[in-house]
């Protein structure tokens, strides 16, 4: 006999707590459709919802009858029984709905973040520090751009162009590696000023950089070197760059020389007269 009372009492128990979870549940899908009191009405109405008697809570209590989880119970349980509802903002605006009290004013929203006011400090903080004239940013983009062409035109201009792209990839590579200047100049031309211990020997073998002196095809090979260099620019800095080679390949060299450090080096890729390599 006390087995079966026990029974009954966890049975009834667990009625209980799965009447309140699906209470809560309905409650805070309530709240979240934002159902205006008259809204709810109609809804009842649609739905033919009646409320359950006390006599049946009595009887769900006493645990002597299993009742269905229905529309009738739920709305009868937020209706009469406020006291077994967990305490939240959901459950008291769907209480608030079955009372006809609910009105989109009883909401309590949390407060706004407050603005910072713009004053003449902030603004000579901005200007000091963060702020770069706009001709000035021009001129840093266009000096970035031919860096990146000349690079192209005197290490790759006789490459397809899947070959001068690798190149300006591998310039790219550098800029975004901690190893290197975060510049395409600062990459190009690092360490020009130490005669032969620059990255690329056109930056320091004493000829001009510039390009496009000569004959009809020098002509047009700097002029193609410049196309690549503007596009390749562009889509970096918009992030949008369709890579031609993995981040990691930082080094290459024309395969016609076979440099001592090439052989500590991943080989990753061989493009033209050019192989691309990445540390190991």
């Amino acid at each position: 006999m006390r087995g079966q009372a026990n029974a009954s009492q966890r049975g009834v128990f667990v009625a209980k707590l799965a009447m309140q979870m699906a209470v809560a549940l309905f409650a805070a899908y309530l709240a979240i459709t934002a159902i205006t009191p008259a809204h709810a009405e109609e809804a009842v109405v649609a739905h033919d919802i009646s409320l359950l008697t006390e006599q049946t809570f009595a009887a769900v209590n006493a645990g002597t009858t299993q009742v269905a989880l229905t529309p009738e119970l739920l709305s009868n349980y937020i209706a009469n029984r406020p006291s077994a509802r967990l305490s939240n903002a959901a459950l008291d605006q769907a209480n608030a709905l079955a009372a006809g009290t609910f009105t989109p004013a009883s909401i309590e929203m949390p407060p706004l973040p407050r603005e910072k006011a713009l004053t003449e400090q902030l603004l000579q903080n901005y200007v000091s520090t963060i702020y770069v004239p706009t001709d000035q940013l021009l001129e840093k983009a266009q000096k970035e751009r031919t860096c990146l062409a000349e690079a192209i035109y005197h290490e790759a201009r006789g490459e397809p162009e899947a070959g001068q792209w690798a190149v300006a990839q591998v310039i790219l590579n550098r800029v975004n590696s901690s190893r290197y200047p975060s510049t395409i100049c600062g990459v190009v031309y690092q360490n020009a000023s130490r005669g032969h211990s620059c990255q690329f020997s056109f930056a320091c073998d004493g000829a001009p950089d510039g390009g496009g002196i000569g004959n009809i095809i020098v002509r047009e090979s700097w002029v193609k070197a410049n196309l690549i260099a503007k596009a390749a620019y562009d889509l970096y800095t918009k992030d949008e760059l369709q890579p031609v080679l993995p981040s990691t390949v930082l080094f290459y060299h024309n395969d016609k020389v076979n440099p001592s450090w090439a052989s500590s080096m991943r080989r990753v890729a061989s493009i033209g007269d050019h192989i691309f390599y990445s540390a190991r």
